[in-house]
């Protein structure tokens, strides 16, 4: 029974991180699994692994021998052994919509009825209009991205118009002349011009992960709100701008290369209509925001950001808070271990521009060694900003 010769242990917390470069898999292990990979390591016969455990006080002794066995299985299915297989490199589905992009109609020139430029990173996005109709319901989203004329375009997007049967308008996407996604209405037309647009900046960006978390700033660094959709962190992050923290993003967490700084991205904040009751108490003109309609048939409006979002300039990240929206939850702001909220953070990474090897791997774990990192059950907003604030020392 032998480790695989590419694995590294990494301390961090009293635990561990177990870095393969080969399958490219980041595993947290808590103290006593730890151990027993230091015992493989070291070459300890498997029948020893269970009195070690439990002299160590890790494990207790009548269930030593069942934990061993777990664990060890829980190795084989991660890849980590030279005779088992090598755990599966995950990838993520590209968010390009291609089956969208596909049902475009043919790109055909057309003459603008209008041109406006939106800037995002480093991206200058010509938009060119089919109809005027469109206009509106593009700057309800990116209207505070608007650049001056004289900045040169780095894409354009085209969005055509035809007027259906039934009377609606349709409109097709294109970005540099290729098919983004159309929609069959105008309330569905603008979140895929805000999708091409953000895009195309992360792809221009220079970055080492792309995290799928709100961040907001705080006086001297920022706060990740890393969550799956549907954990409340776009509104979570929308209340605690309110409250005076700055806005980067509540959606996109680009964390550069040795710095791990994190670039703003103040895209507008993303609200369901499930949220906008709610949302109407910190920002009251939400009621009258345009509609929208996204291509999973979620219905939003989006709130767009203070004017000095735009100027924030990237940021340490402080601290790590992993948020949980649950309707009868209590509040509750709890530390998580560094090693497990390492693998929690890796779980939210959409994109590596990378591949992670030891040197990168190890510039993660000091990194995240100086990170303060919770977890934030809450079913009261205004209880959680207030949590939140606290922790970081904003209240």
């Amino acid at each position: 029974m032998r480790l695989r010769a590419d694995l590294a242990l990494l301390p961090l917390d009293g635990d561990a991180v177990v870095f393969s470069e080969e399958a490219q898999h980041l595993l947290h292990l808590n103290s006593p699994a730890a151990l027993l990979f230091r015992e493989l390591q070291k070459g300890t016969p498997a029948s020893e692994f269970a009195h070690v455990l439990a002299a160590e006080g890790l494990v207790p002794s009548g269930e030593a021998e069942q934990w061993v066995t777990a664990t060890l299985d829980a190795f084989t299915a991660c890849g980590m052994f030279q005779d088992g297989p090598v755990a599966p490199v995950v990838l993520r589905p590209s968010p390009d919509g291609d089956a969208e992009a596909a049902r475009c109609a043919p790109y055909a020139s057309f003459e603008p009825v209008a041109e406006e430029r939106y800037r995002l990173l480093e991206t200058c996005a010509l938009i060119r209009f089919g109809h005027v109709a469109q206009v509106r319901l593009v700057r309800s989203i990116v209207g505070h991205l608007a650049t001056d004329d004289h900045v040169v375009p780095t894409i354009t997007i085209d969005i055509s118009a035809k007027m259906r049967d039934d009377g609606h308008l349709r409109s097709d996407v294109y970005r540099d002349g290729l098919p983004v996604g159309w929609a069959p209405r105008l309330s569905e037309m603008a979140p895929i011009v805000k999708a091409a647009l953000w895009q195309s900046a992360i792809n221009a960006h220079e970055f080492l992960f792309y995290i799928h978390a709100g961040v907001v700033g705080t006086g001297a660094g920022c706060v990740l709100l890393p969550a799956a959709a549907g954990s409340g962190k776009s509104s979570l992050a929308a209340a605690l701008v309110h409250r005076g923290f700055r806005y980067f993003s509540d959606e996109v967490a680009l964390i550069e290369p040795d710095t791990f700084h994190v670039s703003p991205m103040p895209l507008a904040m993303c609200i369901k209509s499930t949220g906008w009751d709610l949302m109407a108490r910190y920002y009251p003109e939400i009621l009258s925001l345009p509609v929208h309609v996204r291509i999973d048939e979620k219905v939003l409006r989006y709130i767009p950001p203070p004017a000095d979002s735009l100027e924030q300039v990237p940021m340490p990240v402080r601290h790590i808070i992993f948020p949980r929206y649950e309707e009868a939850a209590s509040n509750r702001l709890e530390r998580v271990n560094r090693s497990e909220a390492l693998g929690r953070l890796m779980n939210e990474c959409l994109a590596l521009r990378q591949r992670l090897d030891q040197t990168n791997v190890r510039q993660l774990v000091r990194w995240i060694a100086g990170v303060e990192c919770y977890e934030l059950s809450f079913s009261s907003l205004e209880t959680a900003t207030q949590l939140v604030a606290e922790a970081t020392g904003s209240g």
